[in-house]
Parts: structure tokens; sequence; C-alpha cells
């Protein structure tokens, strides 16, 4: 089989982790849009020192990066406690881009700053969060059939013929994940902050970065 339809089967056939995924990206998504003017003394105050302290280079981009592959790896074993850490990473990157959202929209009447800032590398990295968050979780349903096949008696090559698709699937979304992870970063790093400059300056304010 190409590796192309290696990369569809894992999507397809595991679609339902997917649809569950998306729908709590959005729960923390719109509950963030409608609150930010709420939660906005809290979170505003953090966001800013971790995305606009400093002058963005090079050095910056492989932070970042460092960043994102950190992140990637915790999700991935993390997850193995029944998925939670999935769902949580999930609903609190959902949370903080749905606030990013409202607060621009209410503070400059415009959606051009946030998709400035978001849109470039969002585009890569949510899909990456997406990918990394399925495969720790399907991490916990391999672990899980595999000590059931156990309990039932079967021996370990049996119980890896059971489940060495979903192992497959494992490897094949961290690899695209850490892979997007790695090129929404320099987008991050050397795209987004010059966008983000224009959009502000288009508008009337100053440079971000």
């Amino acid at each position: 089989m190409k590796i192309s339809d290696e990369i569809k089967e894992a999507l397809i056939e595991n679609k339902k982790i997917f649809y569950m995924l998306m729908i709590l990206f959005a729960i923390g998504f719109i509950i963030a849009f409608i609150m930010a003017d709420d939660i906005a003394p809290v979170l505003m105050p953090m966001l800013k020192e971790a995305l606009l302290e400093g002058n963005v280079t090079s050095i910056d981009a492989f932070s970042i990066m460092f960043h994102n592959l950190k992140s990637a790896i915790t999700i991935f074993f993390a997850s193995t406690l029944f998925g939670i850490f999935a769902v949580i990473s999930i609903i609190a990157n959902g949370f903080v881009v749905g606030f990013m959202a409202g607060y621009t929209v209410k503070s400059f009447n415009t959606l051009i700053i946030f998709l400035a800032l978001i849109l470039p590398h969002g585009i890569i990295e949510i899909p990456a969060l997406f990918l990394s968050c399925a495969s720790g979780i399907l991490l916990f349903l391999f672990i899980f059939r595999v000590l059931k096949d156990k309990i039932n008696h079967y021996s370990f090559t049996e119980s890896y013929q059971n489940n060495k698709k979903t192992l497959k699937h494992i490897l094949i979304l961290i690899s695209i994940a850490i892979l997007l992870f790695v090129i929404a970063a320099l987008i991050e790093g050397f795209i987004t902050p010059q966008l983000g400059n224009i959009a502000s300056q288009q508008m009337g304010g100053s440079k971000l970065f």
C-alpha cells in the first residue's frame, strides 16, 4: 500500500476521534469567544508575555519548534491516561484561539489582526494538534486492547496481530503531526510576526513585534 493510501486509511478509519476532537475544540472556542471581555484581564497579560515579548528572530523560531515538539510528545504519552490529556489539551487550545478571536474583534472591530497572527501558522499547527491528540488517544486504546487480550489469554503475537493496524495508525499520525509542528514553528517565527506588524499598522496601530 502506498504511503498516501496509508495516511488516508489512518485518517478515515479514525474519523470518529477527529469529529470528537473538533467538537471539543469548538466548545472551547465558542465559550472563550463569548466570554472574551470577562477573561481578558486574566488571560491577556499571560498571552502578551508569551507571544509579544521581545523581537522575533530565527532563535525564537527554533524555540517555538522545540516547544511545539515537546507539546506533541507530551500530549502523545500523557494521553495513555485514558486520553484525558488529549481532551484537556484540545479544549484548552480551542479556548485560547476563541479568546484571541473574541478579544481582537471586540477591541478592533475586525478579524484582520487575529487572522494575521493566527492564520499563517494556525492552518498547519491546529491540524497538527488534532493529529497529536488523536494519536495519543489511539495509543491509549492500543494499550487497553493489548491488556484486554492478555487478560483473555491471547499470546503476545496474537495480540500484536489483533492491534497492529492501530499501532500503524499511531505511528503515521504522530509522524505527520511532528512534521507539521516543525513547519508551523518556522512560519510562526519568520512570517507571522511580519504579517502581524503589517495588519496592525494598516489598522493605524504600531508594530506588534
